[in-house]
């Protein structure tokens, strides 16, 4: 196995290694901080590799629902900005997430989807419920709202393949991704060394830069505006977001709708979740932004009564032609 991988406290001297403990290196290799999950019997070897041969590192996350445990990782990508790993059993726990699988493309939040199936090998299934719950090619449930899926059909292919799903799913704009590994792989005994991606490789692309002529273009209309509309969108999502927009007049001068979901910043309904860094101040407002927020809002509020002055002052032309 690999040496830089540290055995869990019940992996002793006689512990044989599994081509499942190949995944839990890698899974250690890229950084994921946590694991959700449903138990199912498709990835019984993995979920066995991860307390027996990882030492429950990283902890597992026992989760009710498949949906749940990808919304929990959905919610943890965006607060951290570091994305977890998910593990669904089958095609029908793979079907149970299509929703928050879903919500979490269409939010461009990374997740690293781990899935199981099989086996594929017809003659080792289990009477009726291995074929039940099997699928190929079980991606396709999902092909359409994740960025990549892949399925190995051998150990060989599990590292480079595993690779290029974590650079896929960090490169902007980010996603989820799924990698389905056949039950029978995982349990087979791990019969030599696989080795994994050099540990000085880059995970994730360098982020291309937009082109200069468009930015000078950009900034020129943003010049000549007697009123601009700056949308910040998933400005918050990065860890200098806010700060890359110049705190100066024409900022606050111009209206700033914000989305609040994608900010993070708080929301002021009631029952909303507080950012964590905001909590203290929510009672008093918005922080930092509140006065610009209230000018706005007085502006806003100024223009819609002149614009209510005008209509009744055309109701009342009206009228009187009428008569």
């Amino acid at each position: 196995m690999q040496e830089q991988t540290e055995r869990g406290p019940h992996a002793d001297q006689n512990y044989r290694g599994w081509q499942s403990d190949v995944i839990v290196d890698l899974i250690k290799r890229y950084g994921f901080p946590y694991v959700t999950l449903n138990p199912g019997a498709s990835f019984r070897g993995l979920h066995d590799s991860l307390v027996n041969y990882g030492g429950n590192e990283p902890p597992m996350m026992l989760c009710p629902h498949e949906e749940i445990a990808v919304q929990i990782a959905h919610g943890y990508a965006k607060a951290s900005g570091r994305p977890m790993a998910v593990i669904l059993h089958d095609l029908v726990g793979l079907l149970h997430a299509c929703m928050a699988i879903y919500y979490a493309y269409i939010d461009r939040v990374p997740i690293f989807i781990i899935g199981a199936t099989g086996p594929m090998d017809e003659s080792k299934r289990r009477p009726h419920i291995d074929w039940t719950h099997s699928a190929l090619v079980q991606g396709n449930a999902i092909r359409d709202y994740v960025k990549w899926d892949y399925q190995p059909t051998s150990i060989e292919g599990v590292p480079e393949s595993f690779a290029r799903a974590y650079s896929i799913m960090t490169t902007e704009p980010q996603g989820p991704v799924y990698m389905c590994y056949d039950a029978a792989l995982q349990e087979e005994p791990l019969a030599h060394d696989v080795p994994l991606p050099p540990a000085a490789a880059v995970a994730t692309p360098t982020a291309m830069a937009p082109d200069p002529k468009a930015i000078d273009a950009i900034a020129d209309k943003l010049i000549a505006a007697e009123r601009p509309l700056l949308l910040a969108e998933y400005a918050g999502r990065r860890a200098l977001g806010r700060r890359q927009i110049p705190d100066s007049d024409a900022r606050r001068d111009a209206q700033q709708p914000r989305l609040l979901q994608r900010l993070g910043a708080p929301d002021p309904h009631g029952q909303a979740a507080r950012h964590r860094r905001e909590q203290s101040a929510y009672r008093h407002g918005f922080v930092r932004t509140g006065a610009r927020f209230r000018r706005a809002r007085a502006r806003h509020g100024l223009l819609r009564r002149r614009a209510d002055r005008q209509t009744e002052g055309n109701q009342a032309r009206a009228r009187a032609r009428a008569r």
